[in-house]
């Protein structure tokens, strides 16, 4: 879990520092990355670096002028790393684990234009790291950056210098590994039957809409016109927002569940169980891109009386794929494996929910195969 202490700056009392304006953003990043940018006001940012908010409105107009910038300057910081950019970047993200989650979680929150130029400059970055590879570029390039911007969503007590050779090999594998020969194509989902339940159907709106605007951005007004029946109707499937979201997330998480005992039982050992299990695991990520991506991105917004049970069951299943990489590679120890697990997973998270790769032939075996790389499995 991240560290929730706040950040504040030691100031001289009456004296006004030159970098009032980086610890500002520094502030505004970390605020941002632990509560949620719809959880922060002006006023807690202003209190973090000693300020009063009319003095932090001189620098900023507004949040959403904050937050665009806190993503401009931290995209900038990976675009300047002119060095080996591969473990630049790994080192970077150590030290600034900010960009990923708000990258990844709260984008959708500035204008329309800003996140085209920002997913532009994302691309740039991406084409960077997968310079030099002939072989599927697009698809590598991207797992790679997934694969660095891993130690954003945990912490661990090992040294950076320890989890830097993690990730770097772990890139290395994925820019090397031989891709099998598939040429099926993913569905895009518009042709199929929708469930006759009412409730279920609002619960698979729920988690398209979740996923694509945020959480707090999506009433039950909206959930019940994309039924089409009126907002109040939505009441008598659930008795909160809340609970939509409880419900999507307990769902995706106990299918995960579910292909893991699936995995273990057929499994002749823990090398085998491991393989069986990336490749359930790809295969529901990539079918199921809108529950990945409230899982990653939604849990947040969870109240204490849902969130609980859900974070015990995360942390327990991802203990059981450290258990079988410990199994699988004794060469490991529990924290390297679980930096290791970590990559793969954010792997997976990564390529399922990019609609360009998606659409390429073979997606779902090359996210396993790329997966099963970090792993050390493809050895």
């Amino acid at each position: 879990m991240a560290d929730t202490a706040a950040v504040t700056v030691e100031t001289r009392s009456g004296r006004r520092p030159r970098d009032r304006r980086a610890h500002i953003i520094a502030a505004a990043a970390h605020r941002f990355y632990l509560d949620g940018y719809h959880r922060v006001s002006m006023a807690e940012i202003a209190a973090d670096v000693g300020i009063g908010p009319s003095a932090l409105y001189r620098h900023f107009s507004s949040k959403e002028s904050m937050l665009l910038t806190v993503l401009d300057v931290l995209l900038a910081e990976m675009e300047a790393l002119d060095g080996d950019l591969i473990t630049e970047l790994a080192g970077f993200v150590l030290k600034h684990r900010e960009f990923g989650v708000l990258w990844q979680r709260e984008v959708g929150h500035l204008p329309v234009e800003n996140q085209r130029t920002l997913r532009h400059r994302v691309r740039g970055l991406a084409k960077r790291v997968g310079a030099g590879i002939d072989d599927a570029a697009d698809l590598r390039s991207w797992a790679t950056l997934s694969v660095l911007d891993s130690p954003t969503y945990h912490h661990t007590d090992l040294d950076d210098r320890s989890v830097v050779d993690i990730l770097t090999t772990a890139v290395d594998a994925v820019s090397t590994v031989a891709l099998p020969d598939d040429q099926s194509v993913v569905d895009d989902g518009s042709v199929g039957l929708q469930p006759a339940s009412r409730r279920e159907a609002l619960l698979m709106i729920a988690c398209r809409l979740f996923a694509e605007r945020g959480y707090p951005s999506v009433g039950l007004i909206d959930i019940g016109a994309a039924a089409g029946i009126a907002g109040a109707s939505v009441y008598n499937h659930f008795a909160s927002k809340p609970e939509v979201l409880a419900t999507a997330l307990h769902r995706g998480n106990e299918a995960l569940w579910l292909g893991l005992h699936e995995a273990l039982a057929h499994a002749a050992s823990a090398t085998d169980a491991l393989d069986r299990l990336v490749t359930h695991y790809a295969n529901f990520s990539v079918r199921n891109p809108h529950i990945i991506a409230i899982l990653v991105t939604q849990t947040l917004h969870l109240p204490p009386e849902y969130s609980g049970g859900l974070h015990r069951a995360q942390r327990d299943y991802v203990a059981e794929w450290v258990a079988l990489v410990l199994s699988s590679r004794p060469d490991l120890t529990e924290a390297e494996a679980a930096v290791t697990v970590h990559a793969a997973f954010c792997l997976m998270n990564s390529l399922c929910r990019i609609h360009a790769l998606r659409s390429l032939p073979g997606h779902i075996t090359n996210t396993a195969c790329l997966a099963k790389a970090v792993l050390g499995l493809s050895r």
